[in-house]
């Protein structure tokens, strides 16, 4: 049996808990984190004056539930559960690259990078 350091659950966790809480406590700001326009109602002049849609906050609940699931597994010793959880959210993270890429827009597909980039640091931590 191996075992694995306990420190990046941790780490990760306290990672997506303090993401899903900047995005429920500032919705506003994590469209541009994530890569995504800020919507609109309609036409619009300044594009800062859009709408915050209730799915952000799905967003900051669905971060919070990640970390909090990270840490449960570890605490409780439940590495190979931990580890598939892992895999299953490094997918997650290529999917809302993905998302970005191709609705982001051409002034925004940069950020997808930084999806694809923590999926890939999930997945090498399985």
């Amino acid at each position: 049996m191996t075992t694995y350091s306990p420190f990046p659950a941790y780490i990760f966790g306290a990672a997506c808990v303090s993401r899903g809480v900047m995005a429920s406590l500032w919705p506003r700001a994590e469209y541009d984190h994530m890569g995504l326009p800020l919507e609109a109602p309609g036409p619009v002049e300044d594009a800062s004056s859009g709408l915050v849609s209730p799915l952000m906050y799905y967003k900051g609940i669905r971060e919070i539930s990640y970390g909090a699931t990270m840490v449960a597994l570890q605490q409780q010793g439940l590495d190979r559960a931990l580890t598939t959880f892992l895999g299953i959210i490094s997918l997650v993270r290529f999917g809302d690259g993905l998302v970005v890429w191709l609705h982001g827009g051409p002034e925004r597909r940069y950020r997808a990078w930084g999806h694809w980039i923590t999926g890939a640091v999930f997945a090498g931590s399985v």
